[in-house]
């Protein structure tokens, strides 16, 4: 067959492939790669064009070809490799975020996982000149995969998509320990999914409950914030409204995880679903009174030993100068 007609022959099958399930299409000439499995539409030609697929939260991968919509359970990406020969050396290659190859040979053997893959494959075109491998990333950071044959290359941008079911550690502090009756407490924290993603989210998606004190559960939560880069939360509760020691909760509400829930996956270690505080309010007047005695006292103290002091001084007994009081 003529180099035209082969040429010809692979445009039509990109065409064709099109119509199925609609794919995103980059080519180079007779060189060029057919993507489907994306969950949204973009074509993943640029880092704002970039494929999305979700990370595969359940330590499973799978394939969905005919769903590009938010809604699809896809965790792979089918890029189908078009060369204008038989028996040419396809070179790819994924770089940064997290992203990972598939062979067509370790996909139809299944069992793959989150563990699966590698960064580099060398594949070789079958009798009709074309190549298939996947991808998947574990990172909602942007990767790139480069696909070489023959000097021609080809690159495509993909992001991995973790929704807030993914939620998986809580990790929040609090300051301070201590306030007035009813002082700020401030909460500061991230929620990261199973492999470590940090996750946006919206205020009321972490519940405060008092379970010890008297502070109310489900405190209200106010002056909610998240920093758009890192991902911190901050927001404020009021502290138990009279004097004494309070434990508080800090968990998932039904927005995040599984209606609240977290379960564990072996291959993803522990999760962390709830944080633990203690905090105390004081009378603070009441211990702006004791400090002053407790100064006074000392002050008292000092003096005395003070004026010992400059008694030896005075008699020439001790070889240091006087002290002066306070």
């Amino acid at each position: 067959m003529s180099k035209k007609l082969i040429a010809v022959a692979s445009a039509a099958a990109l065409a064709l492939s099109a119509l199925v399930a609609a794919p995103a299409v980059a080519t180079v000439g007779p060189f060029g790669v057919v993507t489907t499995g994306s969950v949204s539409t973009a074509n993943g030609t640029t880092g704002d064009l970039e494929f999305t697929i979700n990370v595969p939260s359940q330590d499973v991968q799978r394939l969905d070809v005919d769903t590009i919509n938010a809604s699809s359970t896809g965790t792979l990406l089918r890029h189908v490799v078009t060369t204008p020969l038989a028996g040419a050396v396809v070179s790819v290659a994924a770089a940064g975020g997290g992203a990972k190859l598939i062979t067509s040979t370790q996909y139809a053997a299944g069992s793959l996982t989150s563990a699966s893959g590698a960064t580099t494959l060398s594949l070789t075109s079958d009798t009709a000149g074309n190549v298939t491998f996947y991808s998947f990333t574990t990172s909602t950071a942007d990767s790139t995969i480069t696909a070489t044959s023959a000097g021609a290359s080809l690159v495509m941008y993909m992001k991995g998509i973790s929704a807030k079911t993914n939620a998986y550690k809580l990790n929040f502090s609090v300051s301070p320990s201590s306030t007035a009756p009813s002082g700020e407490i401030t909460f500061t924290g991230t929620i990261t999914d199973m492999f470590g993603n940090l996750m946006t989210l919206a205020s009321g998606d972490v519940i405060v409950d008092g379970i010890g004190g008297n502070l109310a559960a489900a405190a209200t939560q106010t002056e909610w914030d998240q920093n758009a880069t890192t991902k911190v939360v901050t927001f404020v509760v009021a502290n138990r409204s009279t004097v004494g020691s309070a434990a508080l909760s800090l968990k998932a509400h039904t927005t995040i995880g599984v209606s609240g829930v977290i379960t564990k996956v072996t291959a993803f270690g522990t999760p962390v679903s709830t944080n633990f505080f203690s905090v105390t309010a004081l009378d603070l007047t009441a211990q702006v009174t004791s400090l002053t005695a407790q100064v006074a006292a000392l002050t008292a103290d000092y003096n005395a030993l003070a004026a010992k002091w400059n008694k030896r001084v005075a008699s020439k007994t001790a070889p240091k100068k006087a002290v002066a009081t306070k």
